[in-house]
């Protein structure tokens, strides 16, 4: 697996691998994600927002990618916004390619906690066992926060050697 940074004409298939998710319909999607690459791509937003993607060669389209940035409100901590995987390519070692890139990056820049958000939605059971098999721990839930019935669950890890 390759890690890139996101490219300014990846967008149209970025989104289009956001909404093979099932989480996102092109509207969401693009409401969501699709900003977040347009202000990456005129260099609009704050230093350390980063979006990558994991490829099988340099060559290939994406099969998944991530968006995270540091914590403004917080010392040394960063937050991943997404990381999503094409679904004909999970269990193949994209995302965890993905999460690893981002924690030997924020280890290198002195990051002490990484968080990661999610739904408590059956959808997403998957990703939730993903981020505890990788060391992730559940630090809480918020009722409804989403909607009605669905719920956030929030996930941390301290990385190694962090005071």
């Amino acid at each position: 697996m390759i890690i890139t940074p996101v490219q300014e004409h990846e967008k149209a298939a970025l989104l289009s691998l956001a909404v093979s998710t099932g989480l996102f319909t092109p509207e969401d999607a693009e409401g969501l994600l699709g900003g977040v690459l347009d202000s990456l791509a005129a260099g609009e937003l704050p230093e350390g927002h980063n979006a990558v993607a994991c490829r099988e060669s340099r060559d290939d389209a994406a099969n998944g990618w991530s968006y995270y940035a540091p914590d403004p409100y917080a010392d040394k901590v960063w937050n991943v916004w997404w990381i999503g995987v094409r679904p004909d390519h999970h269990g193949g070692g994209a995302g965890q390619a993905l999460l690893s890139h981002i924690e030997q990056a924020a280890t290198a820049s002195g990051v002490r906690v990484i968080v990661i958000e999610t739904s408590d939605q059956a959808l997403l059971a998957r990703a939730r066992s993903f981020y505890v098999k990788l060391g992730y721990e559940e630090r809480g839930r918020i009722p409804d926060f989403y909607a009605d019935g669905d719920s956030k669950v929030i996930f941390s890890r301290t990385l190694a050697g962090a005071a």
